[in-house]
Formats: structure tokens, sequence, C-alpha cells
């Protein structure tokens, strides 16, 4: 298969930096221990140098990761889906406002100063490679990117992180590093992102033995992202009273912020080297199923080609009826009615809008939606690929359940109420193959419509509801299979204030990126969180009567928990104790 030979070119030299991986496992804290002859030998060797590259890439989506925690993602930490009722379940702790400095997992905080290392040994001992200039300025390139990438995405998490720079600690040296501001982070990684597009190529050729590889954009892309975090108002308020160090936020609050990220997203448009997905008829659905590159790609983590993960989102996404089928069972989280309400109605209004023509909950509440709504969530009548049986609908209901085959008695497996059903009505469909059997496909960390819109969300702050952000807007739903209307706004409100404009594109990204690792940091940075997180999430109950009809109705399903604290991630413990300078987290 085409990507085999694609995984084995990316992944299949790591054994020859074992070096690395074996003296690495260990945590940031500890002692590392690299004997000077393996370290030259590597780099005196141009296969053993790109395994340190490849090596870098292997823990590109370790926070995009769907099954990140227990089985579950960061989608199951906030209100875009329910765990399973598990109190051991670590997205369930953080949800219900359990974790702590003891507990907190530590697997990131880990893996990122596993990989610094590596990357600093890389360009400790670049200029050693027995290979062109230019090959050293590419793969120098990449591994400041991984090494930024890796970086952010400890930011993002705990707020101002140690910076240390180019510096690996010696046998004997000890490492006590403070936590830089958040400023300095900023600053530092806008440089590092910045020296990497500059010596990544834009594009690659198709069959190019690097096109698995990052680029300009994708160092651009994160830049943007970066810089619209930092522009928002979780970072951007001006300082806390118990931050006198400022890992938080910046010393100031300043709307010129908005203009930085809106220009770095800007920039990435103006590239002209991503478009949308358009070719299927339902592409936001088809797009996550694709195995080679695609326009809309951005930043993707091509993971090994193995049967486990070739089955991974399915593994906790599918109804037990349809797990079963390839061997996985035991769906491990599930969308909340507040994910699916959010999806409007096909002419592009809202289903609390008395003109949309939203007929209520009932029989025909879930049709002439957006149609990115049964791609995304599967519902009571979804059609969904059940083995040998073919499409069948699934079922979610309690109630007088059919006698029949498998497809007629499925409730008894998925349904509410039931031990390994549905906790809230619904299941995930998005990123999860239809066609039932093992598929291959990477996992997009970052796409084009992401970038249009971070550029409609700063430019909208900087600027208000220009001609632009509408057209990104548009781009979008156009997509999607919204009707274009008369007046050829897609269900937008034309003529749209700032504040109904900051309304709609929260609501855009809510839809378009569910299930992407968006809506946990976006309520955060937002500082909406008190009112998403802190509240209760609900489902759909159905229940059968004897004569096949239906009744509903919305159930409570869990009371979650949010502090002023859980806007960031405590410190764990252990490194604290190891490293007294690094200070915990305000708030813990």
């Amino acid at each position: 298969m085409k990507h085999t030979i694609y995984w084995r070119i990316l992944f299949a030299t790591l054994a020859t930096a074992l070096c690395f991986t074996t003296a690495c496992k260990k945590d940031f804290l500890d002692q590392k221990t690299l004997s000077a002859i393996d370290e030259t030998a590597v780099f005196q060797d141009s296969t053993r140098s790109l395994g340190v590259i490849n090596n870098l890439y292997s823990s590109l989506g370790i926070s995009f990761n769907p099954r990140r925690f227990n089985n579950t993602g960061l989608d199951a930490a906030c209100d875009e889906s329910e765990p399973i009722a598990d109190p051991t379940i670590y997205t369930y702790k953080i949800s219900s406002g359990g974790i702590n400095a003891n507990n907190v997992d530590r697997g990131l905080w880990t893996t990122t100063f596993q990989m610094l290392r590596i990357a600093n040994i890389f360009l400790k001992n670049k200029d050693s490679i027995p290979v062109s200039d230019a090959t050293k300025d590419y793969w120098a390139g990449q591994v400041r990117f991984l090494r930024a990438w890796y970086l952010f995405t400890l930011l993002k998490h705990y707020g101002g992180i140690p910076l240390i720079g180019d510096k690996i600690f010696g046998d004997n040296e000890k490492i006590d590093v403070p936590r830089s501001s958040f400023d300095d982070c900023i600053k530092y990684l806008t440089t590092e992102l910045d020296a990497a597009a500059a010596a990544l190529p834009l594009s690659y050729r198709a069959g190019d033995v690097n096109q698995l590889k990052v680029t300009k954009g994708a160092a651009l892309a994160v830049k943007a992202r970066m810089l619209l975090y930092a522009a928002s108002p979780l970072f951007n308020s001006g300082p806390r009273a118990d931050d006198p160090e400022r890992l938080l936020t910046f010393p100031d609050a300043d709307p010129a912020r908005w203009k930085l990220a809106s220009d770095a997203a800007k920039a990435v448009i103006n590239l002209g080297v991503y478009s949308l997905y358009t070719a299927s008829a339902t592409p936001l659905y088809t797009l996550f199923l694709q195995n080679t590159p695609q326009p809309e790609h951005v930043l993707v983590y091509w993971q090994p080609w193995t049967t486990g993960n070739n089955f991974y989102v399915e593994a906790s996404a599918n109804p037990t009826s349809r797990g079963g089928m390839n061997g996985w069972a035991g769906t491990k989280y599930f969308p909340t009615q507040e994910l699916v309400d959010e999806f409007d109605m096909i002419n592009g209004m809202r289903i609390t809008d008395p003109a949309s023509g939203y007929p209520g909950i009932g029989n025909d509440m879930y049709r002439n939606r957006d149609p990115r709504l049964t791609y995304t969530v599967h519902y009571n009548g979804s059609i969904r690929m059940m083995g040998s049986l073919g499409d069948q609908p699934v079922n979610t209901y309690t109630g007088v359940i059919p006698s029949g085959n498998a497809a007629a008695t499925s409730a008894s497996l998925d349904g509410i109420y039931t031990s390994t059903g549905t906790l809230t009505g619904y299941f995930r469909y998005k990123m999860c193959n239809g066609g039932g059997g093992e598929l291959y496909r990477p996992w997009v960390v970052m796409r084009y419509a992401e970038v249009l819109l971070n550029a409609a969300e700063a430019t909208n702050e900087y600027e208000g509801p220009t001609a632009e952000v509408y057209d990104w807007l548009k781009m979008i739903r156009s997509r999607a299979g919204i009707i274009e209307g008369e007046n050829s706004l897609y269900g937008l409100k034309p003529g749209m204030t700032k504040d109904e404009m900051r309304e709609a594109i929260w609501h855009e990204r809510r839809v378009e990126l569910a299930f992407e690792e968006h809506r946990f940091w976006d309520v955060r940075r937002w500082k909406i969180a008190p009112r998403t997180e802190n509240a209760e999430t609900h489902g759909m109950e159905i229940t059968r009567a004897a004569n096949g009809s239906f009744s509903y109705r919305v159930i409570g399903i869990r009371k979650h928990v949010f502090t002023e604290a859980m806007y960031f991630w405590p410190v764990p413990q252990s490194e604290l104790t190891k490293s007294p300078a690094l200070k915990q987290t305000p708030g813990y």
C-alpha cells in the first residue's frame, strides 16, 4: 500500500537513533547520559541523523490524540463530549475539577523535554552530518519547527515554561531552570518559527520522499495560531495580582496583538498553496479519511501503519454494535446535546431563530440541518455500516426493542441506559471510517479551514467585520453545504457588529472544528469557561413504544466544575521537587 512506503520512509530509521530514545526515556530533570562515541557515530552517518529527525515527529500529535487519556481526548474534558461515568478517567477528573499537582498527567511535560534534548543534540551536531549545506539547513529547519511546536503545546497547557534554548545539560550538571514569562515565551517561539519557515520549502512535489514532512506554511500557521491565542482575553487582559512573574499573561493589554495574529494568518493565506477540500460530495467527512496529502492539510501526523492505528478513532467512538465487528468494543465518550444544538438549519439559521424552520424536539429535529451534523455526530436513525448487514440505522433509544436480526435489536447494545450504550443519545462519527473496515489515515492536526477562522477572528477583533471576514466564513459555510440564500451570505446576518461577528465566528469554530482539539482551548482563551464548563451537560432520551412511535426528552448528564485555576494546568509536583526554581502555576 502506498502509505506503507511513506511510513517506512518517515519512521523506519528510528532504530538508528536508539541511543537517543533510550537515553531520553527519563524525566526532564533526570540527568541524561549519551556516550560521546555514540553521538559522534550517529552524526557522521546521514541515515542515522535522519533517524533523529524522524524520532522528533513521533509525538507530534501528543495533545491532539483522540485517545490521549484513557481512550478519550480533550473533547471529553469540556462541553463537546461526555466520557463514560468513570471518575478514574483523566478527562472526567478534569471536568470535575479534580486535577492537582500530585495527580496531573506528566506525559506532555516529560515528552516535551525529551524531544527538546533530542532537538538540541541534533542542532549541536548538524554541521558534522555528511550531507550538503542545503540539506543541513533543511533538516535544521524541521528540527527547529518541531522544537517550537512542542514548546507551544506546553505553553498552552501551563503558561510560561522553562526556555533552555540550545542548552544540553551535562551528566553532572544540576538542572534547575525557572519558568520564563509568557511574553518571553511568545517572543522566543515567534523567532524560532520564523527561522524554521525561512528554512522550509513552500510545498513538495507528489511522490517526493519528503512530502509528508513540514513546510513553510506549517511553521507560519502554527505561529498564527499561537499569536491568536496570545491576543485572546486569557493572556491579553492585563496582569494578574497572583502572578508577579507574568507566567500567564502579558504585562499589559494591547489590542494591537490582534493585528499581529491577523497578519500572521493572512500570511499563510497569501502563500497560495492551501485550499478547502472539495473532492467529495461529503467533504468534511471524507477529508479525514484521505491517506495522501491534501490541499487542506497544513500540519499532519502520519502515524505508523498498524491495524491498531487503522481503527484508532473507531476503537473508542464506534457504537458497540459496530465496534465489535472489528474486534473493538467499548465506546468511551459521547457527543453532548450542547454540541448538537450548535448545528444550524441548512439555510444557515440557528435553530433558536423562529424563522429557521426548526420543528423543535421530535421526529424531524435532525432533518434539514447543516450537513456537518450528520458527518460529525450520529443520532438515532443515522446510517452506519454494520458488517455483513451493510448500512443500518444507529439505534440509540430506550423502551421497547423489536425482535429480529442484530440490526433490528442493536438498541440493546447501543441504546441509552444500557451498560454498553450511549450516555447522551449520540455517537461520534467525525474521522470514523463509515465503511467499517480497516483504513489507514493520518491525524489532521491543522488544516486550512482553521487558518481561515483564525484570520477571521483576529481581523474582526482588530478591524471589525470586514468584507474579508465575511468572505472567509462564506467559504467555509459554502463548502459545508449551507444554502447560499438570496443575499449570498450562507445564513450570515448582513451588517453585523463586531460583537455579533465574534459570536458568529465562535459558533463556526465550534461546528467546523468539532473533535479537533479546539473547543477545550477556545473556551479558555476566550474566558467563557466559567459559563460553558461550570455547567451541566445534556443528552437526548428517545423512548420507543410498542407501536414503533418515539417520544423525546432532553436529559441532564453530569454537572461539570470549573474554577479560575483550571485555565491552566499545574506543574507536576515531582518536577517542582527536583527543580524548585520552576514555581507552581498560580492557583495551585
